[in-house]
C-alpha cells in the first residue's frame, strides 16, 4: 500500500499538467485564430466579424495616439478612406499570461490603398486578449507603424 500510494500521486500530477498544458495549446490556437479573424475583418471591412472579435470594452490606442473603442473601430472600418488590400503576418508571438489573459505580439506587411496610391507599411501591434464567460475576446490593442515604402 505504501509504494501505490506515490504512484498515484504521480499519477495525478500527470493528468493534471497534462491537462493543463493541453488546455493552453487549445487556448492559443483560439488566440491565434481570432488574431487572424482580426486582421481579416479589417481587410474585408467586415464589421459584423471583427464585432465577434472585439470586447464591448475594447480600447486600440493607433500609430497616432488617438484612442479608440469598440465602436470607433468600427464605424471607421466601414468609413475609412483606405483600402487594406492583405495584412500578411512577418512574425507572431501568442502567450498566456493567466488562464484568462493571452498577448499577441505581431509584426506586418500591410499593403494599403489611400487616394489611389499603393503603399506598404511595416507595422507591429500587440493585442491583449481576455477569457470573458469562456469566450476570449480582444480588450486591448496598441499599433505601431514601424515605416513605409
Amino acid at each position: 500500500m505504501k509504494k501505490l500510494i506515490p504512484l498515484l500521486f504521480i499519477a495525478v500530477l500527470l493528468i493534471f499538467f497534462s491537462n493543463n498544458s493541453f488546455s493552453q495549446g487549445n487556448d492559443i490556437e483560439t488566440l491565434k485564430r481570432l488574431n487572424r479573424a482580426f486582421l481579416d475583418a479589417l481587410v474585408n471591412k467586415d464589421t459584423t466579424e471583427l464585432g465577434k472579435v472585439l470586447a464591448n470594452d475594447f480600447l486600440l490606442v493607433n500609430p497616432g495616439g488617438l484612442k479608440m473603442n469598440r465602436g470607433n473601430n468600427l464605424a471607421n472600418l466601414q468609413s475609412s478612406n483606405q483600402q487594406v488590400v492583405s495584412i500578411g503576418i512577418d512574425s507572431i508571438y501568442v502567450r498566456l499570461l493567466t488562464a484568462d489573459v493571452g498577448s499577441v505580439l505581431a509584426w506586418t506587411n500591410n499593403i494599403i490603398i489611400v487616394g489611389g496610391k499603393k503603399t506598404t507599411l511595416k507595422i507591429c501591434y500587440q493585442d491583449i486578449y481576455a477569457k470573458r464567460n469562456n469566450e476570449w475576446k480582444a480588450v486591448a490593442a496598441h499599433v505601431t507603424l514601424l515605416g513605409n515604402d
